[in-house]
């Protein structure tokens, strides 16, 4: 079964729902860096959900980018405005764009939605 709630017309807006990073996973998040290799500058705080706008379902906003090949990323996770963040590591999304330009996807790998560079930047709460 299809997950309609995702699906919208052309073209397809950035949710962009919004979120703070609590200052307490701040530490936690810098603690998936491959070696320590991480300073709090790395991490993002201000979170903003980077899928397709969507009325179900989490919010998703990348944190920190992991070093090194195949090792994905710190994403953050809510469902609420004032709900509970939560971190998890995520395998990059492999799509690639068609070309000239060839964009790969910068979420991450099996998101709901389109990828990155079917994205308007117009967000959900703009409109």
């Amino acid at each position: 079964m299809i997950d309609e709630s995702w699906q919208c017309s052309a073209p397809a807006r950035v949710c962009g729902r919004r979120a703070r990073l609590p200052a307490y996973l701040v530490p936690v998040a810098m603690g998936f860096a491959p070696g320590g290799a991480a300073a709090v500058e790395d991490v993002e705080r201000d979170l903003r959900c980077s899928l397709q706008a969507h009325a179900t379902g989490e919010h998703h906003a990348h944190v920190m980018h992991l070093a090194g090949r195949d090792t994905g990323a710190v994403w953050a996770r809510w469902s609420r405005p004032e709900g509970e963040v939560r971190l998890v590591v995520l395998p990059d999304c492999p799509a690639v764009g068609p070309p000239p330009a060839g964009e790969g996807c910068c979420e991450y790998g099996g998101h709901p939605g389109g990828h990155s560079y079917e994205l308007t930047g117009r967000r959900m709460e703009e409109t």
